[in-house]
């Protein structure tokens, strides 16, 4: 089991600090994971706290793509060559626990599978690059498109992981509360009427909410979880669109494989296939 180093930040009561390291180390006990030695997690009092400081971690670790910790529970990375799960205990009271401890044991699955540098410097697959060279207005925004899709392979992965070791109710619970839509998922839906590229930033930023709930719904005889739920969440959005990320998501869940950067260039031709090419031609409706 990895030794992991806690750094508090602002007011962390004693108890709930310990109560956090417990949890993670049964995780850990768990998944029983080889070749991991050390996990830093940071723990917040707010979210205040959790910006300011990872703001500070992205511009030393030099990280170019979009800033989307608002998109998290709970956060991972591993820019420094060491995994590091992030909690702000602000986020805590906005939720179950169930869905709390699913969160947690969804990072740790994240620092498992991919709690090393090289799973955060992705290169653009050749698929992208021709999009933008079809549609110029994509360019500038590849970097993000590929941070949004490698999250939704990670986090289809994680979710695979921590199933597989048992860990199904709070899965469910999590994967439900992540992938309703929020009023800023509505709010830049309507937003993107002005452009393509940005109806194209939502959708493939929707794969990632929706990645560990059709996971779980392609697993009925373990989960509660179904196709209906899913849809349901995206019910903002035409019909044509819904389909499209259903057989996005779908497509790239039946060639996965053990390999995430293989995995990353499945989902980036399938999305362009999809997504990125009807969009961007304007053969779907908004």
């Amino acid at each position: 089991m990895p030794v992991l180093h806690l750094e508090k930040h602002g007011r962390i009561p004693d108890e709930e600090a310990c109560k956090i390291l417990r949890f993670l180390e049964e995780c850990y006990g768990r998944f029983r994971p080889g070749g991991l030695d050390l996990v830093d997690v940071d723990i917040f009092e707010n979210d205040d706290l959790w910006h300011s400081h990872m703001a500070a971690e992205r511009r030393r670790a030099g990280v170019t793509s979009a800033d989307l910790d608002d998109a998290f529970i709970v956060a991972h990375d591993a820019w420094t060559g060491v995994p590091r799960i992030s909690i702000s205990l602000e986020r805590k009271q906005d939720m179950s626990q169930l869905v709390w401890d699913g969160a947690l044991r969804h990072e740790v699955g994240h620092s498992i599978l991919h709690g090393a540098l090289e799973y955060y410097v992705l290169p653009t697959p050749s698929v992208l690059t021709k999009a933008a060279q079809e549609f110029p207005s994509l360019a500038s925004h590849l970097r993000n498109i590929v941070y949004l899709l490698a999250l939704s392979v990670k986090d289809a992965e994680v979710t695979r992981l921590v199933l597989s070791n048992g860990h199904v109710e709070d899965q469910v619970a999590y994967a439900r509360f992540v992938m309703e839509a929020t009023e800023q998922d509505l709010q830049a839906w309507d937003i993107s009427s002005i452009a393509a590229e940005a109806r194209v930033l939502c959708l493939v930023g929707r794969l990632k909410d929706i990645a560990p709930a059709m996971v779980l719904a392609s697993r009925p005889e373990i989960s509660c979880l179904n196709l209906g739920e899913v849809e349901e969440s995206l019910e903002y959005l035409p019909q044509e669109l819904r389909r499209a990320l259903f057989e996005t998501m779908t497509e790239t869940l039946n060639h996965l494989d053990k390999d995430t950067f293989t995995n990353i260039q499945t989902a980036a031709a399938v999305s362009v296939a999809k997504i990125v090419e009807p969009v961007m031609r304007t053969s779907i409706p908004k």
